[in-house]
């Protein structure tokens, strides 16, 4: 079932909302991603936050995304899948003794939406200059698992390019047609 424009962005808030309301909690152990973690890490460990302030970031970047990029409901959908595939031993920061890496946060399907909805974008050097200091920033501070949000990116906006590539193909082969 494909839903509308409208009920996208209606599913996109109610999302946010829930995720603000979620930020008040701590995230049970099996809903953090984690070296050696399970299914149900990888699959959870977006819709809980360290603060208010986390999920409200991540708040604010998923509704400006929603809101500006008219995002579909396949396009949220993919980007929980890809940031759902994380590998869990291909986190940042490096775990220690002193500071075992949880990762929790909505971020990774943030930025993998930033990748996805690269297709519909009409300046794509801004774009980029915009989103890829966002990226290597992450990298200097020691709480962002920004291999994380590199892997979320780079693989939403590789399969953007395809799609697009897909999609010109098709609109080529109906022109063709007639």
């Amino acid at each position: 079932m494909v839903l509308s424009t409208h009920q996208t962005k209606t599913a996109t808030l109610l999302l946010s909302l829930a995720l603000l309301i979620l930020a008040f909690f701590n995230a049970p152990q099996q809903c953090v991603l984690q070296p050696g973690c399970g299914i149900t890490g990888h699959l959870c460990y977006h819709f809980f936050h360290a603060n208010f302030f986390h999920a409200l970031c991540n708040v604010w970047c998923l509704l400006a995304l929603a809101f500006y990029y008219d995002i579909e409901d396949w396009e949220l959908l993919l980007a929980w899948l890809i940031a759902s595939t994380v590998p869990s031993w291909d986190l940042s920061p490096l775990p220690s003794p002193l500071s075992p890496v949880k990762v929790i946060g909505f971020s990774g399907i943030c930025f993998a939406l930033m990748g996805i909805v690269f297709y519909k974008v009409a300046r794509k050097r801004y774009y980029l200059a915009w989103i890829i200091p966002m990226v290597a920033v992450g990298f200097l501070i020691p709480t962002v698992a920004a291999t994380i949000h590199l892997y979320c990116f780079s693989l939403g906006i590789t399969l953007s390019l395809v799609y697009s590539r897909i999609r010109l193909l098709v609109i080529r082969k109906r022109k063709w047609r007639r």
